[in-house]
């Protein structure tokens, strides 16, 4: 019988549940469509950015288990509003980088996942998206990460005008309870449900 699985989530708002627009998020639906028992703990806090999800990465690494273990990371939703996306990339390489260290050091079964960008109703954080989802998507054949979730390519939810849509984006930010559904079933579902198939 396989190990019961550990998620660990971190990021912004679209990662909390009754954050944004008051949805239960995608990795708490997820969890009775898990293929394996799995459980969570969740970090993401509302308007989290990189600086603070940095200043808590000593606790989301101690929070790793023995047993298997799926990190998330949601990032740069709030970032990427004001910072220039290359900038962005490189201090969130960096971030990785970290979590790579600490998983090789502490000799447990990790899994390291993160994902692009949903689109914001703001013209300048959507162009930012682009450069950096962009590059972000190579990230796993870098060896920087384990997998991504690509929410971005969604035909509905994830072009730039999306966002001003009320019924999929309430407040031009936080996609909807709906969204939040897709964004488990037809994206962190499929990727999650592969991770350690040959401990099943």
């Amino acid at each position: 019988m396989a190990s019961v699985r550990h998620l660990i989530v971190d990021g912004s708002s679209s990662s909390v549940d009754n954050g944004g627009a008051g949805t239960t998020s995608y990795h708490t639906l997820y969890l009775p469509h898990a293929s394996e028992q799995t459980v969570q703990q969740c970090f993401a806090t509302d308007g989290a950015t990189l600086q603070a999800m940095i200043a808590r990465q000593v606790a989301v690494i101690a929070a790793l288990t023995d047993g298997p273990n799926i990190l998330f990371i949601q990032g740069g939703q709030n970032d990427l509003l004001t910072v220039d996306p290359i900038v962005w990339l490189s201090s969130y390489s960096d971030y990785l980088a970290d979590f790579r260290a600490a998983i090789a050091s502490s000799q447990k079964l990790v899994k390291m996942g993160i994902s692009t960008h949903n689109p914001r109703n703001d013209a300048q954080f959507n162009a930012h998206r682009a450069i950096a989802d962009q590059a972000l998507r190579l990230f796993p054949s870098e060896g920087k990460c384990d997998f991504i979730i690509d929410w971005a390519i969604d035909p509905t939810w994830g072009p730039d005008s999306a966002a001003s849509n009320q019924t999929l984006y309430p407040d031009g930010t936080h996609p909807s309870q709906a969204g939040q559904a897709n964004m488990e079933a037809k994206y962190f579902r499929p990727v999650l449900n592969s991770l350690f198939a040959s401990l099943i």
